[in-house]
């Protein structure tokens, strides 16, 4: 098939970043790809370029009008010279405009959606198809009256196969060598001194990373050597950086900002424990990219997690904005290495088989496919 994508916000939260997946996912089935992108998504721009999507990319200049952006004009004229057999509109901007460029077209125009509240899924209701990430949110547009026919459960994934380096997941040790022999190196696999946990974000206040300050505290006060870093920015840096100095955390807890693509593996592959704190997930890109690395997850019960997790054998759950439970949660996993080598295991496995690119890829050209045959409401 031939497949516009549209993507006009220049953010890059969940639905955003999942346009480089699904164009790497489109392209290895084999569909021409036509990526209409805002020239103010420079980042994106580039992302796309470094994965090989650059020929495929077009940039939509804009104008301002009424406080918005809109895309040029001849957004219509470009997909119809392309001549797609379907749209997909990303994030509530690519959806609309994509929508109102096309009207009388006879081109399907589906979205993907990528949030659970009810305001925001009614703006996606033109649309000729659905794809929802969990099946809690495919209950939800159903509920609001959507067709369920034409909702399909794609979940996120990411754009590799496997990890780079090897798996990050500890190993059973080995048996105590016998008096006289000497034991084996120690591994990168290994537990390490201090031990290192770490997240990532936008530093916003559903993320609740606060949480897991005040966590970090509580195991200081308890004499846990650890250290923890959290990766990100956003509107609540400045809180974060002034609740860090507040506790006397700022030689254990560590803020080093926005990571790129290369630099996420480094710090992925460096930790021990990976902590989501989180009090709103819809999905959940975070889960994925610390299961890539075989790393042990603790997370609260978001949406997204009850999903990628529903085996709760996968991860260690704690409450929401409970940071005694989830100091209790972290030390606990620190101190059993089966039980954490178990869980780093399960994790490497599961984003395997269900959230890899070869994964995703199946879910979404079986949908693709769907919404193909169904044609236009």
């Amino acid at each position: 098939m031939k497949i516009s994508l549209v993507m006009i916000s220049t953010g890059l939260g969940g639905v955003q970043q999942s346009l480089v997946p699904y164009a790497l996912a489109m392209k290895e089935r084999g569909h021409q790809l036509q990526i209409l992108v805002s020239q103010r998504a420079q980042s994106m721009i580039a992302l796309l370029g470094e994965r090989g999507l650059g020929d495929q990319v077009e940039v939509l200049e804009g104008i301002w009008k009424l406080h918005r952006y809109l895309p040029h004009a001849g957004l219509r004229k470009r997909i119809l010279d392309f001549a797609p057999d379907l749209v997909l509109g990303f994030a509530q901007m690519g959806f609309i405009e994509a929508h109102r460029a096309l009207r009388g077209s006879g081109i399907p125009v589906l979205t993907r959606v990528g949030t659970m509240k009810s305001k925001r899924m009614g703006r996606f209701r033109n649309a000729d198809g659905w794809l929802a990430t969990t099946t809690e949110m495919k209950a939800a547009l159903k509920a609001q009256g959507f067709d369920e026919e034409r909702i399909f459960i794609v979940p996120n994934f990411l754009a590799e196969n496997s990890p780079e380096p090897e798996d990050n997941s500890p190993e059973p040790k080995e048996s105590s060598p016998e008096p006289g022999e000497k034991g084996p190196e120690p591994s990168e696999q290994d537990l390490r001194h201090p031990p290192r946990i770490g997240s990532l974000g936008r530093f916003v206040p559903r993320k609740g990373f606060g949480v897991l300050i005040d966590a970090v505290d509580l195991l200081r006060e308890r004499g846990v050597e650890l250290e923890c870093t959290i990766a990100g920015d956003g509107k609540d840096l400045d809180t974060m950086k002034a609740r860090v100095e507040e506790r006397g955390l700022s030689r254990i807890v560590h803020l080093p900002g926005w990571l790129g693509h290369s630099d996420k593996a480094d710090f992925l592959q460096g930790l021990d424990l990976f902590v989501c704190s989180s009090l709103d997930e819809p999905f959940g890109f975070v889960y994925l990219d610390a299961m890539r690395f075989g790393l042990p997850v603790v997370t609260t019960p978001t949406v997204g997690a009850r999903f990628i997790f529903s085996d709760t054998d996968t991860a260690c759950w704690t409450p929401f904005e409970d940071p005694t439970a989830l100091a209790d949660a972290i030390q606990q996993l620190l101190s059993d290495d089966d039980r954490r080598a178990a869980l780093g295991r399960q994790s490497r496995h599961l984003y395997t088989t269900a959230f890899s690119l070869e994964a995703g890829a199946r879910n979404l050209d079986l949908a693709l496919g769907q919404v193909h045959a169904l044609g236009k409401r």
